[in-house]
């Protein structure tokens, strides 16, 4: 199936590998334009060389709000974006829930569903500026039907499917889909 993503821009949280760096790819290959963030500074400097004047990637703490809100304010000169992908995401601790430690805990919510909210509220105004934007949510099967053993991440994931729910509800009048992905156990 082709695509023909020509003058389309995209942002990908997390995307120096796995999931968010096979999509990045994707879209280039289709013609699109894409803004990776992740906090591996080796994986970012070697994509930037690799695919240059294609795939853009800045070193950022995703669980930042204020580095966020600052990789945002550059994305400004972008005038819009087609689409968000919130892909950051990370497994927490596996072991019952009375020995999670509260750092564990707080780890994994502020990774996998702050960074979510955090990158959605600042691409809102340039996915406004689009005809047609969208925001893909990187969830789990976790998030569908629980995972024992792994309570911080089962929540989390299953927070972001709420969390999308409500967007696609709120932004859906300014043309905006949002839509989650809820992958099994892969690897990467």
């Amino acid at each position: 199936m082709n695509i023909n993503l020509k003058n389309k821009t995209y942002v990908i949280s997390a995307a120096a590998d796995g999931i968010g760096f096979a999509i990045a790819k994707k879209i280039i290959n289709s013609g699109g334009k894409v803004y990776i963030s992740d906090i591996n500074k080796k994986k970012i400097n070697a994509i930037n060389k690799k695919y240059k004047n294609k795939i853009f990637a800045t070193e950022i703490d995703c669980t930042s709000p204020d580095e966020i809100k600052n990789y945002f304010n550059k994305l400004k000169s972008l005038k819009k974006i087609d689409g968000l992908i919130n892909n950051v995401g990370i497994a927490g601790p596996t072991k019952s829930l009375e020995n999670i430690k509260i750092e564990e805990w707080e780890e994994t919510i502020k990774t996998n569903l702050n960074s979510h909210f955090y990158f959605t509220k600042y691409s809102i105004p340039l996915l406004k500026k689009s005809k047609k934007s969208s925001i893909i949510n990187l969830s789990s099967t976790a998030g569908l039907y629980g995972f024992a053993q792994r309570s911080p991440y089962t929540a989390s994931k299953w927070a972001v499917i709420g969390l999308t729910k409500t967007l696609a509800m709120e932004l859906g009048k300014y043309k905006i889909r949002v839509n989650a992905i809820c992958p099994g156990s892969v690897e990467g």
